[in-house]
C-alpha cells in the first residue's frame, strides 16, 4: 500500500511513528513561503541530530527514458535494522523482483508527483529475512520543482516469521 501524502497530515499508520512526525514537520517547516518543494539546501542535519540514524537521502539520476535511484546517505540505525549500509548504491543492484518494483515504484511516485508517500511494505536486502516496515519519503528539489532527491526513513514494525523450507530438510 503506497499512500501519496497530500495536505499538511500524517496519514493515522505514520502518525504513530514520533520519528516520522518529527521528520515530516521538519520538512514542513523548511519548506520556502512560496509553496515550492524544499530541497538538500534547506536542509540543516544539526536540527535534527536525533533523526540523522533514521534518515536517508536518495538522489534521482535521470538516464534518457529511465530514472535510476542511488542512496547517498543511509543511516546507522537503517543499517542497523536492514544489516548492511547501504550508502552509494543503487536500488537495482540491491532489490530484484517484487521488491525492486515496488521501491522503484514509490520512489517514481515521489518524483512525479512531488509529494509525500507512506507506506507499509514487506522486503528484505540481499540475503537478509524479509521483515515489515512503514516507510516514510518526502521530495527535495534544489530548484524548488523537479524532484532530484528523496529524504527517506523506516521504521521496522515486525520481524517476519519465516516458513521454514521443507527442503532445508531433505537429503
Amino acid at each position: 500500500m503506497i499512500d501519496i501524502i497530500r495536505g499538511s497530515e500524517l496519514p493515522k499508520q505514520a502518525a504513530a511513528e514520533e520519528s516520522f512526525c518529527r521528520l515530516y514537520d521538519y520538512w514542513r517547516s523548511v519548506t520556502p513561503s512560496d509553496r515550492t518543494l524544499p530541497g538538500r539546501q534547506h536542509i540543516n542535519p544539526a536540527e535534527i541530530t536525533d533523526l540523522l540514524g533514521r534518515v536517508a537521502l536518495v538522489d534521482v539520476h535521470h538516464d534518457n527514458d529511465r530514472i535510476h535511484f542511488q542512496y547517498r546517505l543511509w543511516g546507522s540505525i537503517m543499517t542497523d535494522i536492514m544489516g548492511q549500509d547501504c550508502t552509494g548504491k543503487f536500488i537495482h543492484n540491491l532489490f530484484s523482483g517484487k521488491q525492486l518494483e515496488t521501491i522503484q515504484h514509490a520512489f517514481e511516485s515521489v518524483v512525479e508527483f512531488g509529494c509525500p508517500h507512506f507506506c507499509e511494505v514487506t522486503w528484505g536486502v540481499e540475503e537478509q529475512e524479509s521483515r515489515r516496515y512503514k516507510r516514510l519519503l518526502l521530495p527535495l528539489a534544489a530548484d524548488g520543482e523537479n524532484v532530484n532527491m528523496i529524504l527517506g526513513s523506516i521504521a521496522e514494525t515486525e520481524p517476519m516469521i519465516e516458513q521454514p523450507s521443507l527442503s532445508r530438510y531433505a537429503r
